[in-house]
């Protein structure tokens, strides 16, 4: 009977763990009440600099597992790159994100869109760095992603694995 006990504790304390951490990142964003905070990078160009903000909100809201914040922040991200020179291949991967709520879909667009706003941000940063990160077990053969900050956390899977990946390669 205590084994029982102990077991069914186990499983409650998991389960508030869990339900705790994804609510946790779900906080992450309310596109609604947005502001744009300054990030440790900076870029020469004003337009790019609110393009990676907006991609930076998206890619949260991939974290935190919420489809509907990650689509409206890429309608930002859209009207974002629509300012951005040579943006085009950017722009079509977040119209994918905008286009639907379902998440599965919303992330393998994301994983394009994260390779083509690499190409846009790579020369133009002024200060601080980039982190290329990777999860190989991502979309059945591993995918990047762009991160201001060194910690892992993961627009792949989000709560489920948090901090699956490594930082691939820093870009200064």
């Amino acid at each position: 009977m205590k084994i029982l006990k102990n077991g069914v504790s186990a499983v409650v304390i998991l389960t508030l763990t869990f339900s705790y951490a994804q609510e946790k990142i779900k906080l992450n964003h309310d596109h609604s009440k947005m502001e744009m905070k300054q990030t440790p990078v900076e870029f020469g160009n004003e337009n790019v600099a609110y393009a990676y903000e907006h991609y930076e909100h998206v890619k949260n809201d991939l974290v935190g597992s919420n489809p509907g914040d990650a689509q409206k922040g890429a309608e930002m991200l859209n009207e974002a790159l629509g300012k951005v020179e040579g943006a085009d291949a950017a722009l079509s991967a977040s119209q994918k994100i905008a286009a639907t709520d379902i998440l599965k879909v919303q992330r393998k667009a994301f994983s394009e869109l994260s390779t083509e706003m690499e190409a846009l941000l790579r020369g133009k940063i002024t200060s601080g760095k980039l982190y290329k990160d990777f999860c190989p077990m991502a979309l059945n053969g591993g995918a990047y992603w762009l991160s201001s900050v060194e910690d892992i956390r993961n627009p792949y899977y989000g709560a489920q694995m948090l901090s699956c990946g490594k930082v691939a390669e820093v870009i200064e």
